[in-house]
């Protein structure tokens, strides 16, 4: 049985982060060193946000991505993805879902969400605009899963900013889902 691990863009790729948001150069290491080092082969999902909006893009809360033409684009990619996750599931395959709490479309548990932002968002250190449910991807990715019968395979949302205490946190939470 292989291990499978669906993964955002953004981990594999920092670079597609939106102006201004990478943690890092290329990968975000300490979450791919976890994965491989237990076993699991990547499959990067792809970014709606760098699809749709380019490299160029704004900052953007779910409020602003929830619209007739980004979801129908979201579909476009959960299509495959969803295609993907069932014939690794029809293979016996285990498969996982590591999606990014916080953003406004690969959230798992929390996405950005705020009605009255727009633009590059300036909130004071103490706030967060964070929701619980998850992004619009994530969202349209399991709406597309059941609609074809198919469990959905566990998910986890893991925060990636910076270095220091909170990755090392997320690390050792995503270490926990893994083994568990």
């Amino acid at each position: 049985m292989t291990r499978v691990a669906f993964v955002a863009h953004c981990i594999l790729n920092q670079n597609a982060r939106v102006a201004g948001g990478a943690y890092c150069a290329g990968i975000h290491a300490p979450f791919v060193e976890e994965l491989r080092g237990r076993g699991w082969e990547l499959a990067q999902m792809p970014c709606p946000e760098l699809g749709f909006a380019g490299l160029n893009r704004f900052w953007a809360v779910r409020e602003q991505y929830d619209t007739l033409a980004f979801r129908r684009h979201c579909r476009r990619i959960v299509d495959a993805v969803a295609g993907a996750i069932a014939a690794h599931l029809q293979r016996g395959d285990e498969v996982v879902i590591l999606g990014v709490d916080g953003s406004p479309t690969m959230g798992v548990h929390l996405t950005a969400s705020e009605a009255d932002l727009g633009g590059r968002p300036e909130w004071p250190d103490s706030a967060e605009e964070l929701s619980e449910g998850p992004g619009i991807l994530i969202e349209e990715l399991l709406a597309e899963l059941r609609s074809r019968g198919i469990e959905a395979p566990r998910a986890i949302g893991i925060r990636h900013a910076g270095s220091g205490p909170v990755p090392d946190r997320e690390r050792a939470k995503l270490a926990s889902f893994l083994d568990g």
